[in-house]
């Protein structure tokens, strides 16, 4: 079953309002897929490690997977190189490692506008200025900086997004002794945490905002030998807290986890490791889309298609837990199932039903894009909770599924803009385009013309 998530907040349990995202931006269950975008996040490539994991799976992100699924931007968390020449020690720098990273790189055409890669633990060791970094990743090459920070526009809305430094800059050395935390002294120095609250003020009108970094922001994450910042973690969360940043994404445990991150923050933050492309021997990739603000994750096996990812409805699940950003959906005659299908082959059906004893019904492809739609008659459901799964069947079959809530009081929207609020549609979406009640966030009730 794979894994994915909603950037909404439940402004009260079980009401007729739409969500409100961690970021500020209103979520929203919309009946079409035009304000749904995706990319791709890899992490921790350690080119040079032993094997050919390292360099095959990094090709195959970079030629067939981003053919065929054709996203927005890749995101590579850090690790970049491994620093070790193929032995057990990262006793690095080496050349030769940077130079199979960058040249698998631009034989694809890869370049800085499409590819946002920041350093890892293993980039910086007997490294202080990062000069190999800077030298050789595409983005360091491009810009000359070790953090980035770039924006998409949609005539729905625009995104902010940052990949921050988090390796540390002393140029330590590798140690066995975990009481040095292994040379990796993890952190955000004061002028990073200032190029992160610059770039974040720039954006005050951002739907969302996602950051992205290689190290989780605590140590032992998922084992005892876990490392984390030592360094700034606190200034960081009061800037994620300041600009209702809504997402941190990293890499470093070659573990895939979701969850909600709470510690000395007023609202929280989504929270989601990534694993490996490089060593780990499965999710060695994720696939990211913002669906009506919603943000929907799936991690997936490298040279394996087809992938599904469940886009609307949003899950009630973050991870094992249950997710506090989603949102109920309506018992309305014709709920949207939105899903995204990617495959190096040809689709040949694509079907969704609802909890183990509904029936398979078939979904239709929105024009020659990879989305696939169907409507979902919940009318005669019981209020709670149901499970929704989507299987494609191409190259091989594969499924997705997610748990959604049904709330038979909630109002439904007619999917225009006119019950517009400062801007912001706060409409429950269904399918059914007749003219109902729009609640905004204050709980005042008006109708959509």
């Amino acid at each position: 079953m794979s894994r994915w998530i909603s950037l909404f907040l439940i402004f009260a349990v079980l009401i007729a309002a739409p969500a409100l995202s961690a970021a500020g931006a209103d979520g929203y269950y919309h009946w079409s897929a035009s304000r749904l975008f995706w990319f791709m996040v890899i992490s921790d490539t350690h080119i040079g490690t032993s094997g050919s994991q390292d360099t095959d799976y990094l090709e195959w992100a970079v030629t067939e997977a981003r053919q065929v699924i054709n996203p927005l931007f890749i995101v590579n968390a850090g690790d970049l190189t491994d620093s070790t020449d193929g032995g057990l020690i990262p006793n690095g720098p080496y050349q030769d490692e940077w130079d199979r990273y960058r040249g698998i790189l631009h034989a694809a055409g890869i370049d800085a506008s499409f590819y946002y890669d920041i350093p890892g633990n293993h980039d910086a060791y007997n490294d202080a200025g990062f000069a190999y970094y800077l030298a050789n990743s595409i983005q360091g090459q491009a810009e000359g900086t070790c953090q980035h920070s770039w924006s998409r526009q949609f005539d729905f809305g625009s995104y902010h997004f940052l990949a921050v430094n988090t390796a540390g800059n002393d140029g330590a050395s590798f140690s066995i002794w975990p009481w040095d935390n292994y040379g990796d002294h993890a952190g955000l120095d004061a002028v990073e945490l200032s190029f992160i609250d610059s770039e974040l003020s720039q954006h005050p009108d951002s739907e969302l905002t996602l950051i992205f970094g290689h190290h989780p922001l605590d140590a032992h994450y998922t084992t005892v030998t876990d490392t984390g910042l030592t360094y700034g973690r606190g200034a960081f969360l009061d800037l994620v807290d300041q600009y209702g940043v809504s997402l941190y994404g990293f890499g470093h445990t070659h573990e895939y986890s979701e969850n909600f991150y709470y510690d000395h923050l007023e609202q929280g933050v989504l929270y989601l490791n990534f694993a490996s492309l490089g060593k780990s021997d499965h999710h060695h990739y994720a696939i990211m889309a913002v669906d009506g603000n919603g943000l929907s994750v799936v991690p997936a096996e490298a040279e394996t298609w087809p992938v599904v990812v469940i886009t609307a409805p949003i899950d009630q699940a973050l991870g094992d837990d249950p997710n506090p950003l989603a949102y109920a959906v309506p018992a309305g005659h014709a709920n949207p199932i939105r899903a995204l299908i990617f495959d190096s082959g040809s689709i040949k059906q694509v079907q969704f039903r609802v909890d183990d004893t509904g029936e398979w019904q078939d979904m239709s492809q929105v024009g020659s894009s990879p989305v696939w739609q169907g409507f979902w008659n919940a009318s005669g459901y019981p209020a709670g909770f149901h499970t929704i799964y989507v299987r494609a069947t191409g190259s091989e079959t594969a499924s997705d599924s997610i748990r959604t809530l049904v709330n038979p009081s909630l109002f439904i929207g007619d999917g225009d803009r006119d019950g517009d609020v400062d801007g912001k549609d706060l409409s429950v979406f269904t399918a059914d385009f007749e003219p109902e009640v729009v609640v905004d966030m204050a709980g005042a009730y008006g109708k959509v013309n």
